[in-house]
């Protein structure tokens, strides 16, 4: 029989037999802690995915000509990935630092072989149009 507010029960008919009194159930609280390394976003390792896809972007955008903005943003992507929860979402952390290193390595790659077009007297404007007119050349042929 539930007790009612004050501590009053309720009347009961006689002849009835009287239940035994259980204790009053305890609400389950809500848990507010997530367990490791199972769910949430790692928000350093997603800033890591950011900078390095970014970077990558902007090699193949500007034919590694940007190398000078997707090194050092590669290098954030890495030092954000070395830097994140490595047990919140440990695969987010793994991707960022991936990506970041493919892109340092490839910045770093850019650079060189843009220095050395470079001092071989190579011009930017002239690789433009030898590639233009190959494109040109290969629509033709389509």
């Amino acid at each position: 029989m539930p007790e009612l507010p004050g501590g009053w029960l309720p009347p009961q008919a006689p002849g009835t037999p009287q239940q035994p009194q259980r204790p009053p159930e305890v609400p389950q609280r809500p848990t507010f802690v997530q367990p490791s390394g199972q769910h949430g976003t790692n928000g350093l390792a997603i800033a890591a995915i950011v900078c390095a896809v970014s970077s990558l972007g902007l090699l193949v955008l500007s034919l590694g000509l940007s190398f000078f903005f997707s090194l050092p943003l590669g290098i954030a992507g890495w030092v954000c990935a070395a830097r994140a929860n490595p047990e919140v979402n440990p695969g987010q952390r793994k991707t960022g630092k991936v990506l970041s290193i493919i892109a340092v390595a490839l910045s770093v790659t850019a650079a060189i072989v843009w220095v050395i077009l470079i001092a071989a007297g190579v011009s930017v404007e002239e690789l433009q149009r030898n590639l233009e007119q190959e494109l040109e050349r290969q629509r033709q042929q389509s």
